[in-house]
């Protein structure tokens, strides 16, 4: 479908570009050496430091001339504080002095724009971005952060200079933004996602891709695109373009992993198709020599040319860029409003004996049955559960001086139900639960420490309060739980040995949620 026009964009690509590849290379090199120096002190957001990067960057924009989206390239941002997840609150560039001088630190997205060619196309958007910030200096020792991400913001910057050269061939418009604060709780992103759903824009953006650690394809093999399960025929066009490159490629439908993320995030979250571009973690990922020598400088600049023709193919193309409507769970902004898991463990309960010196042992039971919860939102939640409980308990008896003497063991219908405050995403969460119990104990005896039945009790209600602790990954839920029993076990006849009147049982399951 798109092959003739990746044929076209390369060919026209290539024409000029072996003359002119070795002064882009050598363009590359001096913005990684000038943002990953000694001198830049790590680019922490937030710092003169950072402001120096941003002015480097404004420079290089106004240069060769591209336009700025809105009145400046600069954009504004402080922290929301009010946001549960933390957030990104953009302000007016004349506003950013008042808050500076109120002590609050001032954040800035540089972001120009290229406008489309096609009276129509031309509100569409691409969006490409890479973040410029990095971690400062730390111990002493300084962060340079060159591959993460100066490498992304020189590729950002050469494939604008590109795709201005090329302007008549973009029907869509393309947006090229140099992000601050991602390394913080992408907030530079998330900025600029907000500022263009407050003015109607995200619903037109038809692809943002992030550009975030790209400058070791030699060492890291390929060029890896993560997200083509969100825009229809993604992959094929990923292929088609890099066949004319030599870059080796993977692509992966969506991202996956809890512990790592970038500027796509904000976007996806909103439900924009995303891609997050990157030759991978053999770079020394947050770690003091990430230096700009050690950068692939051919690499970068075959990513650079090869990421140019991929949005010139997208910008480029008539027919529409169309959403799957699929977004990666780590990206959803609910979470599924019904959850349903098998839940099995192993408890431990605790009995205990008022008025007695001697200290009843625990023992090893079982639960398993099946787990559901509401979700509410994004930070609360309901479970309810319907669980089967074997709970068991040892008690001295001065009659078995060797051995552990009574034991106590029932058989029961559990059904805890807690409120839920919930913290993370759908992909992985850690999450705080407290409630009541109710326990229809339908099987409990008394043994002694040769296995005889000492006494049997017939059925009996039991209650009491519930708290537990879970980590979600994915689909699978490790919870510790917390049963206390507030009504006596069972009314022993008369001269029995009575075990507890109260018992305490911490579970621990695995769930698998649907």
């Amino acid at each position: 479908m798109h092959r003739k026009i990746v044929v076209l964009v390369f060919s026209l690509l290539w024409v000029g570009g072996s003359l002119l590849a070795q002064t882009q290379q050598q363009r590359l090199e001096r913005h990684l050496y000038y943002l990953a120096s000694d001198s830049l002190q790590g680019r922490k957001a937030g710092t003169d430091d950072s402001r120096k990067a941003a002015a480097y960057i404004e420079n290089e924009y106004r240069q060769m001339g591209l336009q700025p989206f809105g009145s400046t390239y600069r954009h504004y941002f402080i922290m929301q504080a009010a946001s549960l997840r933390g957030g990104a609150m953009p302000i007016n560039p004349d506003s950013a002095d008042y808050y500076a001088e109120h002590d609050r630190t001032v954040y800035c997205n540089l972001v120009g724009v290229i406008e489309g060619s096609d009276p129509a196309l031309k509100n569409e958007f691409i969006v490409i971005g890479g973040h410029y910030d990095h971690l400062g200096v730390r111990n002493g020792e300084v962060y340079n952060g060159a591959d993460d991400n100066a490498s992304g913001t020189a590729a950002v910057t050469e494939m604008a200079r590109q795709l201005l050269a090329r302007r008549g061939e973009l029907k869509r418009s393309v947006i090229i933004c140099a992000f601050d604060a991602e390394e913080i709780g992408l907030y530079g992103s998330k900025a600029l996602s907000k500022e263009m759903a407050r003015l109607g824009q995200i619903g037109k953006v038809k692809m943002m891709m992030s550009i975030d650690m790209v400058g070791w394809l030699k060492q890291g093999k390929h060029l890896s695109f993560t997200g083509t399960g969100t825009l229809k025929d993604c992959a094929d066009m990923i292929k088609e373009v890099a066949a004319q490159t030599g870059i080796p490629v993977s692509t992966r439908r969506f991202e996956s992993s809890p512990f790592t993320a970038t500027d796509t995030e904000p976007f996806a979250s909103k439900g924009v198709p995303t891609l997050a571009v990157t030759t991978g973690l053999k770079s020394p990922y947050h770690k003091p020599g990430d230096d700009p020598e050690l950068i692939d400088y051919p690499g970068l600049s075959q990513v650079t040319d090869m990421l140019t023709a991929l949005t010139i193919c997208m910008a480029s193309d008539k027919q529409p860029m169309v959403s799957t409507g699929k977004v990666a769970a780590k990206h959803r902004d609910a979470r599924k409003l019904f959850e349903v898991s098998p839940a099995i463990g192993i408890n431990s309960t605790q009995a205990y004996l008022p008025g007695s010196t001697l200290q009843p042992l625990s023992r090893t039971g079982f639960t398993g049955g099946v787990s559901t919860q509401w979700n509410f939102g994004k930070h609360f939640g309901a479970q309810a559960d319907v669980l089967y409980e074997l709970a068991q308990a040892y008690y001295p008896n001065d009659a078995y001086l060797f051995g552990l003497g009574d034991s106590y063991q029932q058989h029961a219908v559990l059904v805890p139900v807690q409120l839920r405050a919930l913290f993370g995403n759908s992909l992985a969460s850690f999450n705080l639960g407290v409630g009541g119990y109710y326990s229809s104990c339908f099987r409990a005896f008394l043994k002694d420490g040769n296995g005889q039945v000492l006494q049997q009790y017939p059925s009996q209600h039991q209650y009491g309060i519930v708290w537990s602790i879970e980590l979600r990954m994915a689909n699978l839920s490790y919870a510790f739980t917390n049963y206390y029993q507030l009504n006596e076990l069972f009314t022993p006849a008369a001269g029995s040995i009575v075990p507890a009147p109260l018992k305490q049982t911490f579970a621990f399951t695995i769930g698998l949620y649907f």
